[in-house]
């Protein structure tokens, strides 16, 4: 019998994972999602979604179903006990995301934790077509020229099935094990220094909370307990606190007896609490040497784990999964060639590696007990947040004209996004129809060419580069006062046009002329064809 044939098959249905497949089944191509656990994660981890996360699921149609269920970023105050009352200064944490209001149709950040996240992901994933199996686990997988064979099997049954899958991404966490099988190293700290508990329990703790919105977290420090207590859905709570090895702590402390014993210390009054679960953890900081091995590839925190103190890891994870969507979509379907895989690493390597760093500057010294011998772990000067979300630059040969990227350790970073090839396309508001509208908005789902006043010839141009190549490409022309404050951002003279790609990242400006002669549908074609790994007029 022969194997079941899927195009991609993808392993870890975390962040990455669910968000890779719902990408891939949105640009038409339904993969097969595996996971170990029996269900998807009911606890709130990865709690704040940037505004570019927030672009990328708005882009796939679930912005709307997320807005449902998100909440404005969460906060912090301070307390001696839960039952008391505030001491000190608030912890701002939407002042992190201060200063970037305008760079986005969506809010700098909101409250969406997995647990929120992961269902409408799921949703979107079958109801475009992909599979997604919980409870299943990849054992073994060997690629060759053509593809990839893997070996799954049933956790309940124990049944096995070979699988036969054009590519295979590994979403499967920072102990990859389809890594590990790769043999591809790790680079950075590795296991932080930081031991923590996370403490799951249900009761009515929220009475002596009432205002306390979901994932505003309260900091309780007295002479028994240091930790903080999150919000979460009802009557669901989470305690996170820390133990020292230098004093001999370990995990295996904290039974649920003394759990309740720290609870109860941390509320200032016994409650009536039920522990739920009891999970130990340590961040990591790493970053896989590779991205991609043949037909392989790494997403999420298999490629880049980082501690969450800059609302990097989940973030970074969807961006990358963005990334690699469109480019796996456009080779399977044959819009491409290989080579075009090969700028997901070339891109988001020195992207990933940035995050991890740059989530080292604010390690949670201030209201976490942290033993004093950790070393300070910043690597490099901390930049502002609009770097770390939205200020990088690709430099592939995806973007045209495209530069040698420093990889794998440096980024290229912007001040501003004004329509730099291999930048986020910059978010206008527009008067359109009558209607307010981002510019984001106007993009279609493959590629899009934005022109703005003088637009006929691109509208021609763009018809037909589309039909030379047997690409999608959408026209869209900004005239008039939107075209006026479309050109003041980018920085486009009238007639001139950005080439945006799927992953609403500019690959080209037709203000980059070559010297060799090409008209407008020549450019057109020439760029297109460069960016997919495809002949053409350069």
């Amino acid at each position: 019998m022969n194997p079941k044939h899927v195009p991609v098959l993808i392993t870890g249905a975390g962040a990455a994972g669910l968000s890779l497949s719902a990408l891939l089944a949105h640009h038409g191509v339904p993969p097969l999602l595996v996971e170990r656990r029996s269900e998807r994660f009911v606890y709130p981890k990865a709690r704040n979604l940037s505004f570019r996360t927030l672009e990328i699921l708005r882009r796939l149609g679930v912005g709307d179903a997320v807005h449902a269920v998100a909440d404005g970023v969460s906060g912090m105050v301070t307390r001696s006990t839960l039952n008391g009352t505030d001491e000190g200064t608030p912890l701002d944490v939407a002042g992190i995301f201060g200063g970037i209001d305008e760079l986005s149709p969506e809010p700098p950040a909101q409250y969406c934790p997995q647990s929120r996240l992961e269902p409408i992901l799921l949703d979107k994933t079958r109801g475009s077509g992909g599979e997604v199996r919980y409870g299943t686990e990849l054992t073994s997988f060997a690629q060759d020229d053509d593809g990839v064979t893997a070996v799954l099997r049933d956790m309940r049954s124990g049944t096995e099935q070979t699988v036969r899958a054009d590519y295979l991404v590994a979403a499967d966490g920072t102990h990859s094990p389809v890594r590990e099988a790769l043999g591809i190293r790790s680079a950075g700290h590795g296991a932080l220094p930081i031991y923590v508990i996370f403490i799951y329990f249900r009761g009515p703790w929220r009475q002596f909370v009432p205002g306390l919105a979901d994932g505003d977290s309260i900091h309780v420090k007295n002479a028994t307990v240091d930790g903080i207590f999150v919000g979460t859905d009802g009557d669901l709570g989470l305690f996170i606190t820390t133990y020292l090895r230098s004093a001999g702590e370990t995990a295996a402390e904290f039974t649920p007896e003394r759990c309740r014993e720290l609870l109860n210390a941390a509320v200032g009054e016994p409650v009536d609490l039920v522990i739920v679960e009891i999970a130990s953890w340590q961040p990591y900081e790493q970053v896989a040497e590779r991205f991609q091995d043949g037909r392989v590839f790494l997403v999420g925190d298999a490629a880049h784990a980082m501690p969450p103190f800059k609302a990097g890891g989940a973030n970074c994870a969807i961006q990358s999964a963005d990334n690699l969507a469109w480019k796996l979509a456009a080779v399977i379907i044959g819009q491409a060639g290989a080579g075009l895989l090969r700028t997901y690493e070339v891109e988001r390597h020195p992207v990933g590696t940035f995050s991890a760093r740059q989530s080292l500057t604010g390690p949670p010294r201030s209201f976490l007990r942290i033993d004093d011998d950790v070393p300070d772990l910043p690597l490099e000067e901390e930049q502002p947040i609009f770097a770390l979300l939205a200020g990088y630059q690709y430099r592939s040969a995806a973007t045209v004209p495209h530069e040698t990227a420093p990889y794998p350790d440096e980024v290229a970073l912007v001040d501003q996004l004004r329509g730099q090839a291999g930048t986020r396309m910059p978010h206008v508001w527009l008067e359109r129809n009558g209607k307010r509208e981002s510019s984001l908005d106007l993009l279609g789902a493959g590629f899009t060419v934005i022109a703005a006043g003088d637009h006929e010839d691109w509208r021609d141009a763009t018809s037909g580069a589309s039909a030379d190549l047997d690409v999608t490409v959408t026209f869209v022309g900004i005239g008039g006062p939107d075209g006026e404050r479309w050109s003041a951002v980018t920085r486009l003279a009238a007639g001139e046009a950005l080439l945006v790609r799927p992953d609403q990242f500019i690959g080209w400006r037709s203000d980059v002329r070559p010297e060799n002669g090409c008209d407008s549908r020549e450019m057109l074609r020439g760029a297109l064809s460069e960016i997919l790994a495809r002949d053409g007029c350069r």
